[in-house]
């Protein structure tokens, strides 16, 4: 009896032995070298499967890679999607990599979705730019700088997760310190905050004074504004059936 045992357990043993084998050949034929044109196609897939923006971090675990060659990789396929023949584009985002339809499709890419554009009132805007040029910043400094209590469009832009409390400031109340989000560099197609336009720039674009006489003023208490800014939305490549 206990002979007819031990031959049963070698024979399992034996069997599993072999299809682990098995398993590692179909693995290693499975990840067989590919050239520079497949690595670049396949960083293509990745993208399109993800959807969301990929880290290039995740991207160098997959491909058993550096980040130089990945990003060289990325450039690759910048390149060949740039063509007008082509209608999604690559765009870096934090240190991360997307795909996205190209901005000159975006009114169309709306209608396939159903989406409403997404908009922002001039408060909304004024209040993300503060932010996003005194970053990190308390409530109190944003109410300075716009002279209007801003809590309510804060409590907006928190909900649209363009901005974050990053932390609290070490004085009395201990107030919040808020800051851009990456998906306030995903909606404005911002790589890292340094693309942002600087001051000099912007302030070039400053309308003359009396020009904006006669408009009418910004509510922040959450009321509807007769004037709404349309935020330039980069749709991202649909995602592929798991």
């Amino acid at each position: 009896m206990t002979e007819k045992l031990e031959t049963q357990t070698e024979q399992m043993l034996e069997s599993v032995t072999l299809n682990q084998g098995e398993e590692m050949v179909t693995t290693q034929e499975s990840q067989r070298v590919l050239s520079e044109t497949e690595r670049v196609a396949l960083l293509e897939a990745l993208l399109l499967a993800n959807g969301d923006p990929l880290s290039i971090g995740r991207i160098q675990e997959i491909l058993g890679t550096t980040k130089a060659e990945i990003l060289a990789l990325a450039d690759r396929l910048q390149a060949a999607l740039a063509g007008e023949q082509r209608g999604i584009e690559l765009v870096v985002v934090s240190e991360k990599l997307q795909l996205r339809t190209k901005p000159i499709f975006a009114e169309y890419v709306r209608q396939l979705m159903a989406v409403k554009p997404r908009k922002l009132s001039q408060a909304a805007l004024e209040t993300l730019a503060v932010i996003a040029y005194q970053q990190p910043v308390v409530k109190s400094e944003i109410d300075k700088i716009r002279s209007v209590d801003v809590a309510p469009t804060l409590k907006t832009l928190l909900e649209r997760k363009l901005i974050k409390i990053l932390g609290y400031q070490a004085s009395v109340g201990q107030p919040a310190l808020y800051g851009t989000t990456e998906e306030f560099l995903q909606v404005f197609g911002l790589p890292s905050l340094s693309a942002l336009p600087s001051i000099n720039d912007l302030k070039a674009l400053v309308k003359e004074p009396g020009e904006a006489q006669g408009q009418s003023e910004e509510q922040e208490d959450g009321t509807p504004q007769p004037d709404t800014v349309d935020v330039p939305v980069a749709e991202a490549a649909p995602s592929l059936p798991q």
